[in-house]
C-alpha cells in the first residue's frame, strides 16, 4: 500500500468543490500521485484544517463508528444550515442523536408509514403524467412537485393546493440552487422562509390554533422531544418536519436521471412494463440511486487519535466520506460504470439492499442507530413509482443532449433541461 506520507496534498482545496464538484476526491488522488480510482485515503486542507477523504466499504465502517467519529461541528455551518437546518438530527451525536433519530425512524421508515405514503405518491404521479398529454412536461420540476404534494399529504400538512405548491416550490428552489455560487443567496432566502413557516406551524399546533391529524407526522413533530423528555423548540421541530418531507422532493433529481436511464435502456423499459410486480421498477430505481451523482460527500470529526489504512487521523480532524467514489468503485461493484439494475434484483426490499455496505446514496450504517436517512424507503417508493409511470409506452422522453447530459463538476447536478417529456395518444 502507498505510504500515507505520499497521500498528502498541500494547499487549501475547499473552494475546489465549486469547480471540481463530484470529481474533487479523484482529482486530489491524482495530485497525490495515486490513481483516481484508488481506495487509499488522501489528506488535504478544507477550510484551513486537515481533512482526510476516505472511500469504500471499510471507510463506511470507519466513518460511521461512533466511538471514533462525531457529527457536531463537522459540517461547515453555512452548508449545514442551508441544507439540513440548524440543530437537525444530522448534526447530533450520542443520546441526543439516538433519541431524535428513533422518533424520526418511527415516522418515516416503518413499513406501516411507507404503506400510507405509497397510494398518495401513486395518485400524484399519475395525475402529473396525465398532465403531460398535449403539453410538454419537465421531469425534474413535475416529479419534484408530485413527490412534494404526496409528502405533505402523508405528513398531515393540510394546506390549500396553492399554498402546498408554493411551499413545495420553495423547497425545490432551495435544492436546485444549493452549491451554486450565484444561487446561494436564493437558497438561504428560501431556507429562512421555510423555517419561519414550519416553526409557526408547529407553534400553531402546540397552541391549538391548527388541528393536526392524530398520529400524523405533523402531530408527532409537534411533540418532538429531546433526550431529557422535554419538547424541542418550535424552530427545531419545524426543521425536522421539513427533513421528513424535503428529501422526498429531492428525489425529483433522481427522477430526472431515471428518465434518462429509461430512454437509454429500452430493454428495461419493456421489462418494467411487462412485470407483474414492482420488483423490476424498484431494482431500476436502486440502480439509478447508485449510478447517478447525488450526495457527493459528507463530513465527520474524529473524537480521538486514530488511523485509517495507515493514514493518521488526529482528534478534531475532519474525515470526509466520498459517496460518489464509493458508489462507483470497481472494488465494491462489478462493472460499476455500467448501468445494470440486475445487480439489485436479488434484494426483495430496501432493508435488504441496505445490507450492501457500499450502497450509500443517502448515507450509511444502520438506519436506527447510525446516520442513514430514515426516509430511504419513502424515497425508493417515490422513485420506483415514477419509474413505472415513465416506462409506459405512451410516455415520450426526449433524448436530445440537453436532456441526457449533466455536469460532474456541479453540485447538486442534474440534466440541464430537467428532461423534457410528453404523452402521446
Amino acid at each position: 500500500m502507498t505510504s500515507h506520507e505520499n497521500n498528502n496534498v498541500s494547499g487549501e482545496h475547499s473552494h475546489k468543490l465549486l469547480t471540481d464538484g463530484y470529481l474533487l476526491p479523484s482529482n486530489l488522488r491524482k495530485k497525490a500521485g495515486l490513481p483516481p480510482e484508488s481506495m487509499c485515503p488522501v489528506t488535504t486542507k478544507f477550510l484551513g484544517e486537515d481533512a482526510t477523504i476516505v472511500r469504500g466499504s471499510e471507510a463506511v465502517d470507519f466513518f460511521y463508528n461512533e466511538e471514533l467519529m462525531k457529527r457536531d461541528g463537522a459540517m461547515p455551518q453555512v452548508i449545514g444550515d442551508a441544507l439540513v437546518g440548524k440543530g437537525a438530527v444530522h448534526t447530533l451525536d450520542g443520546e441526543a442523536h439516538k433519541t431524535r433519530k428513533a422518533q424520526m425512524v418511527a415516522m418515516a421508515y416503518e413499513d406501516e408509514r411507507v404503506a400510507e405514503f405509497a397510494p398518495l405518491v401513486a395518485e400524484e404521479v399519475d395525475r402529473m403524467v396525465r398532465s403531460w398529454k398535449g403539453e410538454e412536461g419537465n421531469v425534474f420540476q413535475d416529479m419534484s412537485l408530485a413527490f412534494g404534494r404526496a409528502a405533505f399529504r402523508w405528513a398531515g400538512i393540510e394546506l390549500s393546493p396553492e399554498d402546498t405548491d408554493e411551499k413545495v416550490g420553495r423547497m425545490i428552489t432551495l435544492l436546485d440552487n444549493f452549491g451554486k455560487v450565484a444561487g446561494t443567496p436564493k437558497a438561504f432566502w428560501q431556507r429562512r422562509q421555510l423555517d419561519n413557516w414550519a416553526g409557526e406551524l408547529i407553534t400553531d399546533v402546540r397552541e391549538g390554533r391548527v388541528s393536526a391529524r392524530p398520529d400524523s407526522v405533523l402531530a408527532h413533530m409537534a411533540n418532538l422531544t429531546d433526550e431529557s423528555g422535554e419538547l424541542v423548540d418550535a424552530t427545531t421541530a419545524g426543521i425536522e418536519l421539513q427533513n421528513l418531507t424535503r428529501p422526498t422532493i429531492a428525489v425529483g433529481i433522481f427522477a430526472s436521471f431515471a428518465a434518462v436511464a429509461l430512454a437509454e435502456n429500452p430493454q428495461w423499459r419493456e421489462r418494467i412494463n411487462s412485470a407483474e410486480t414492482d420488483r423490476e421498477s424498484v431494482a431500476f430505481a436502486q440502480e439509478v440511486r447508485r449510478f447517478y451523482p447525488f450526495v457527493p460527500m459528507f463530513p465527520a470529526k474524529a473524537i480521538k487519535d486514530t488511523e485509517f489504512k495507515g493514514c493518521p487521523v488526529h482528534e478534531g480532524q475532519r474525515v470526509v466520506l466520498d459517496f460518489t467514489g464509493t458508489l462507483g468503485s470497481d472494488e465494491e461493484w462489478e462493472n460499476p460504470a455500467s448501468f445494470d439494475p440486475e445487480r439489485f434484483m436479488p434484494y426483495a426490499n430496501q432493508s435488504e439492499a441496505e445490507s450492501i455496505k457500499a450502497f450509500i446514496p443517502q448515507g450509511g450504517a444502520d438506519v436506527r442507530t447510525g446516520h442513514r436517512c430514515p426516509g430511504e424507503k419513502i424515497a425508493v417508493t417515490a422513485l420506483s413509482t415514477a419509474v413505472s409511470a415513465m416506462a409506459r409506452p405512451e410516455v415520450k422522453i426526449s433524448t436530445e443532449a440537453i436532456d441526457t447530459t449533466y455536469s460532474m463538476t456541479q453540485i447538486l447536478t442534474r440534466p440541464e433541461s430537467g428532461v423534457r417529456v410528453s404523452v402521446s395518444g
